[in-house]
């Protein structure tokens, strides 16, 4: 299938990816490939970034990914990846 999307990370989600165990990175890299091959993709809810546009979030096991897809020049961008707190996992 494939799409012509590529994934964006901003430097402080790459910061978080990098300090994670492995387990957790292949769990994250497989959403990652889900949203280059359907860019559509919605996430769980949604919430207003700092130049007030919508944009995802997709609960993934215990990290919290915000994303948007920028259809213009075919990019989803991963905004912010964090880590959710116990209680709410």
């Amino acid at each position: 299938m494939g799409s012509d999307y590529i994934l964006f990370l901003r430097a402080e989600a790459v910061a978080l990816y990098r300090s994670l165990r492995p387990r957790e990175r292949h769990r994250l890299e497989n959403f990652f490939n889900l949203l280059e091959d359907r860019p559509f993709l919605r996430g769980e809810t949604t919430e207003r970034d700092e130049h007030g546009r919508t944009v995802e979030v997709a609960l993934i096991e215990k990290f919290k990914e915000v994303f948007w897809a920028d259809h213009a020049v075919k990019e989803v961008k991963i905004l912010r990846l964090e880590r959710m707190p116990k209680q709410i996992r």
